[in-house]
């Protein structure tokens, strides 16, 4: 039989460094936003720059649409490790408080 530990306070840290993780890409990504929008539109608005301008609207919005649904996995993954570390731990009271109980109830 294969024996499983689970380490709550292990997967409360993980989950709360994911959650961090998110938060810091969040605003690398937002930075990283604002610096491309202070470019402007330096390929002009001639024919070329024109279709310049559309290549590049549509890939860096494809890419920040992409840059969001994972900060958003992340963020989830954190929050769902958050949860579980406290499901465990409650389980683990649960299961103490059960078993103190029974030694009790059978005399020490």
């Amino acid at each position: 039989m294969t024996v499983i530990e689970v380490d709550p306070d292990g997967l409360s840290r993980s989950g709360r460094a994911l959650e961090g993780a998110a938060t810091r890409f969040g605003q690398a990504i937002s930075a990283f936003q604002a610096e491309l929008a202070a470019f402007g539109r330096p390929w002009g608005s001639d024919d070329i720059g024109s279709l310049i301008g559309a290549a590049h609207d549509e890939v860096s919005a494809f890419a920040f649409e992409c840059f969001d649904s994972a900060l958003q996995e992340i963020a989830a993954a954190g929050t769902d490790l958050t949860d579980m570390a406290t499901r465990y731990a409650e389980i683990e009271a649960a299961i103490k408080q059960g078993f103190d109980g029974l030694h009790q109830a059978l005399g020490d």
